[in-house]
């Protein structure tokens, strides 16, 4: 899929997101462990945030925590508003490489985030786990799995007893 449409999306992204992860990491200060996911709906309308001081990404969606930035939602509609080739609401090969192409974006943003915002709240890069998924839909484990490959290192995966295909 062109990531030429995701252009919009990725810039804003790699401004603010910083910011939100340097949020949700203040606020968890002291602790060894943070989960930070991106949710979306089934027809990608928005992401939002949640976190929590666990081990167990599982539960994700009892998590109380939850931001819901403005720079993840309407850029995202944008894009998915113009994709009108696409049906959001049934699964098919066009959806799930759309999920990919998305993921691989938020993959390059997180990368991007300094390291300094990590360790500014006490933690390595490696101590935090990122994933992306549906809160419902089509995809809801293929895009976990997807995303906590792309989005961490296997030193992360490890810690947080996650097993990788390979293994």
């Amino acid at each position: 899929m062109d990531t030429k449409m995701f252009e919009k999306f990725s810039e804003i992204c790699s401004q603010k997101l910083p910011d939100e992860i340097d949020h949700i990491l203040h606020a968890a200060r002291g602790r060894n462990i943070c989960s930070i996911g991106f949710i979306t709906t089934d027809d990608f309308y928005g992401f939002y945030l949640t976190w929590n001081y666990s081990r167990n990404i599982n539960e994700y969606y009892d998590w109380k925590q939850g931001l819901e930035p403005d720079f993840l939602y309407q850029p995202l509609v944008d894009i998915v508003d113009n994709c009108r080739d696409i049906d959001f609401c049934s699964p098919s090969d066009e959806k799930w490489e759309f999920a990919q192409t998305l993921l691989s974006v938020l993959e390059k943003n997180l990368k991007q985030i300094p390291d300094a915002i990590f360790q500014k709240n006490g933690f390595q890069r490696e101590e935090v786990l990122f994933f992306s998924t549906m809160g419902d839909g089509d995809y809801i484990q293929e895009m976990l799995d997807s995303s906590l490959k792309l989005f961490n290192t296997p030193k992360t995966l490890k810690a947080y007893g996650i097993r990788q295909q390979s293994e």
